[in-house]
């Protein structure tokens, strides 16, 4: 049987109806309430147009700085160990 909420996983159990991480958000609503839950999630995960502008926004500006300084800048580096030190 399939959760009936995430429709992808597996029940817990042979009576259930939800698999164990779609108890826990089941179960947050239960706590906090299903408004109050929602509300969070919308507020937490889901970008607004502001938001989403801003985001391409910031893309644009990185894109333009590296066109001109190089990806030097944006770079990731190896973290430097303690016989890096030493020598």
């Amino acid at each position: 049987m399939v959760c009936v909420l995430c429709e992808k996983k597996g029940v817990e159990t042979w009576f259930g109806s939800f698999c164990s991480e779609c108890r826990k958000i089941k179960n947050l609503g239960n706590v906090y309430g299903f408004e109050r839950t929602l509300e969070i999630l919308e507020k937490c995960c889901i970008r607004n147009p502001e938001q989403l502008e801003k985001k391409i926004d910031t893309q644009k500006k990185i894109k333009e700085e590296i066109e001109v300084y190089g990806d030097d800048r944006y770079s990731v580096k190896p973290p430097t160990t303690r016989s890096q030190i030493k020598k």
